[in-house]
């Protein structure tokens, strides 16, 4: 190759992943993460495959060991006057395995030396030119990298020198989110989930609630997102709010959820609770001269195909494998463009598809047969094929 100094940008899943894997293939990687120490503290749940898992077991990027909560079924439920359960309208078996993110990226930061693994370092600046890329820092220092990846989210730097009119498009709805200790939850509820996710619809929206492994005993958690339009008079930008609703959501638990469904995204505390904008944000092209995105940076997808920090994962995947066997950074670059974007906004579409099946023009669940059911998501899948959603032919 020709240069082996890399500089990532951003040290979350995506840019763990690509360190170690451009590390093995013989590059000197340094990592540039702007929090310091935070990352840990994400609680959300990761759904992957287990065909993904499998990989990345194989792939030394996670442990075997890594706590998991295997799911084997997805029911669909709605409300049934008062019955504290509702209806349950829809179930299919799909195998899914859900991992915690925070556990899942201190996995991944474990196989990087501290050494190259700068926390609460941020990047002021990128300055490319010919035949390297200089990052600025907010001491006054900088370094110069043969190639640099921007690894730095859907707000990235990087993607600006990339690709400068790739923005951010606002869906229309939100996604709401929250959790705490399963010890907080009732055993009816408990067994209830106990290998299965739950979808809660309602017009206009639904929400999931699953466990997910926690580092606290028992070792798991209740983990819930509910996606919601809120009023027009709710404005927001692209980053995520804390202890702030959107007005109305609070209503739908009492009007559309079932009353013990509503109950377990009610006990949640507000001040633990985050809305996300759903946006969607595609670069027209993964790599420019000696810059390259991955995950967010690159193509920001939809919740609803539990994919991000497994795309992400994906990109360092085929990063990595181009470096491995790649002559110079040119066709490594021009060829990781090739794999991934495709892959990217066909994913990015097929998140389009799915909030608007289950958000934006949702049908009349509670009046669908388990046929209609099947045939509402074939039509959504377009022809894809996605492992939470697949239903048999």
């Amino acid at each position: 190759m020709d240069g082996n100094r890399i500089g990532i940008i951003g040290g979350s899943i995506g840019g763990c992943a690509t360190a170690i894997l451009l590390r093995r293939a013989g590059c000197d990687v340094t990592v540039f993460e702007r929090s310091s120490g935070r990352l840990r503290d994400r609680g959300q749940g990761v759904g992957i495959s287990a065909e993904t898992r499998a990989e990345l077991v194989a792939e030394n990027l996670i442990d075997a060991d890594l706590p998991m909560q295997p799911v084997a079924e997805r029911s669909w439920i709605g409300r049934d006057g008062d019955a504290p359960f509702g209806r349950v309208l829809w179930e299919h078996p799909f195998t899914s395995i859900v991992h915690n993110w925070g556990m899942l990226w201190a996995n991944l930061r474990n196989r990087i030396p501290d050494t190259d693994y700068r926390d609460g370092v941020p990047v002021t600046r990128i300055e490319p030119d010919a035949d390297a890329v200089t990052l600025h820092h907010a001491d006054g220092t900088a370094e110069r990298f043969d190639v640099v990846i921007g690894a730095d989210g859907y707000r990235s730097a990087a993607r600006a020198l990339v690709d400068p009119a790739a923005t951010a498009e606002y869906s229309g709805y939100v996604l709401w989110r929250g959790g705490y200790p399963v010890a907080e939850l009732p055993p009816t509820m408990l067994d209830a989930l106990r290998r299965r996710t739950v979808t809660v619809t309602y017009p206009g929206g639904h929400a999931m609630v699953m466990l997910i492994p926690d580092e606290q005993a028992p070792g798991l958690r209740v983990y819930w997102a509910l996606y919601y339009q809120p009023a027009q008079s709710f404005s927001l930008g692209i980053d995520p709010i804390t202890g702030d609703l959107p007005p109305g959501a609070e209503d739908l638990l009492t009007e559309y959820f079932p009353p013990s469904w509503g109950e377990v995204i009610a006990k949640s505390r507000r001040d633990t609770t985050v809305v996300h904008p759903v946006v969607d944000i595609r670069a027209s092209r993964y790599a420019s001269g000696r810059i390259a995105l991955i995950g967010d940076a690159a193509t920001v997808v939809r919740p609803h195909t539990a994919s991000g920090a497994v795309k992400a994962v994906e990109d360092a995947l085929a990063l990595g494998r181009l470096c491995r066997a790649g002559a110079d950074w040119d066709a490594v670059l021009t060829g990781y463009d090739a794999q991934r974007r495709p892959a990217g906004a066909a994913l990015a579409d097929l998140g389009v598809r799915l909030g608007r099946a289950q958000v934006t023009d949702t049908p009349p669940w509670t009046s669908m047969t388990s046929g209609d059911f099947a045939e509402w998501m074939r039509s959504a899948l377009d022809g894809s094929r996605h492992y939470l959603y697949d239903v048999e032919e």
